[in-house]
């Protein structure tokens, strides 16, 4: 039986509904090269912030990108003038590492090497943007 790993762009669809009344936002824009040559596509633009979507219902990889995905942001925040990036957690199963990557010490971590790059929740984000 085949995995359904269609529900991370289901959720970028919601976000972007919500946010289709308050703001102002690219999706699935190509920003330029990764440091690999690859183009470097983010799910989110608002203003001159980078947003990463990463959605988990069941076991499986998106929980594994994170600490890729702060490299490949903080680059693209040093290479093409951004303000800052966002990686945003979201999903009640599936996670193992996510109440890890939420907390202080993982976040005070990160900063240190990625220091325009910040982590929250589905929650935070929500609260934050106001949607």
């Amino acid at each position: 039986m085949a995995r359904d790993t269609s529900t991370g762009t289901k959720y970028e669809k919601q976000v972007e509904q919500l946010l289709n009344e308050n703001y102002q936002y690219q999706s699935q824009v190509v920003i330029g090269k990764k440091r690999n040559g690859g183009n470097h596509r983010v799910d989110l633009i608002i203003d001159k912030t980078l947003i990463s979507l990463k959605h988990q219902e069941v076991k499986g990889t998106a929980e594994e990108k994170v600490p890729f995905e702060f490299m490949k942001l903080q680059q693209a925040v040093n290479d093409y003038n951004y303000d800052n990036a966002i990686i945003v957690l979201s999903g009640e199963s599936g996670w193992t590492w996510k109440e890890y990557y939420l907390s202080q010490e993982f976040k005070e971590q990160m900063k240190l090497i990625y220091p325009d790059v910040s982590i929250m929740s589905h929650e935070q984000f929500i609260e934050i943007y106001g949607i």
